[in-house]
């Protein structure tokens, strides 16, 4: 699973942001799109076939997933190498190097809520496998509880400060679509500039033909509604399972 939204706690680090009163981050102007190969404009992927990058723009997030009141911005960039790390310390296989496309969709926000996504598509159906089953290990939790704080304590501004980190991962579809491969969840109280807040993390894994998707919802002070998430997460999931 690509997880890395997710293993960067780059949602976090923007409340922390926000909060240091810094302002709102500048967005990437690439939108968050890589391809080792020129792109076509199918709408499909033909069977055994990556997709490319306007394929999978078709899948992730689209505006007509979310309810009109939710404002669209270019994604924001993300260099973390955290997706390493945690596949080093759960002890299974880093599939970063077989990525054939990726791309993220704009952030959608309301007040102080922000709904995103993400999707890559693989060389083999076995790196997919291989990142579910990363979802299923035993060591995954404690494993992204080192992982986010490590993150964490590389981008937090000066002063600010942590409370005890909450790290829950699910597999399998729970009351989801069949292809979601497993949910999870962060909680966790900060300070920033004498200011206090819970901030909460919701995040979707959801995998198709040779390919994964991710959905993260964030919000101060209490979880992003669940009908939201559930819509939006249902919307990525059929369009991915039929990306064949």
């Amino acid at each position: 699973m690509s997880l890395t939204r997710v293993s960067s706690a780059c949602a976090l680090a923007g409340v922390l942001v926000l909060l240091a009163g810094c302002g709102s981050s500048s967005s990437s102007s690439s939108g968050g799109t890589t391809a080792s190969s020129t792109s076509t404009t199918a709408s499909s992927s033909p069977s055994g076939t990556p997709a490319t990058v306007m394929q999978l723009k078709k899948i992730v997030l689209q505006p007509g997933d979310l309810p009109s009141a939710w404002k669209a911005s270019a994604a924001e960039p993300d260099s973390s190498q955290g997706e390493g790390d945690l596949a080093k310390c759960v002890g299974g296989r880093n599939t970063d190097s077989d990525q054939v496309a990726t791309t993220d969709s704009d952030d959608y926000s309301l007040a102080d809520a922000t709904i995103s996504s993400s999707a890559s598509s693989y060389k083999s159906q076995s790196d997919v496998d291989s990142d579910v089953a990363l979802l299923k290990s035993p060591k995954l939790t404690a494993c992204a509880k080192q992982v986010f704080k490590k993150d964490l304590a590389s981008s937090m501004p000066e002063g600010s400060s942590l409370g005890t980190l909450s790290v829950k991962f699910t597999p399998g579809p729970g009351a989801g679509p069949a292809n979601v491969a497993g949910v999870g969840s962060v909680s966790v109280p900060i300070t920033a500039s004498g200011q206090q807040a819970m901030v909460y993390v919701d995040f979707v894994f959801v995998t198709g033909p040779l390919m994964e998707a991710e959905v993260d919802a964030e919000n101060i002070g209490a979880p992003v509604p669940a009908a939201v998430l559930q819509a939006a997460v249902k919307a990525v999931a059929d369009r991915a399972a039929s990306n064949s």
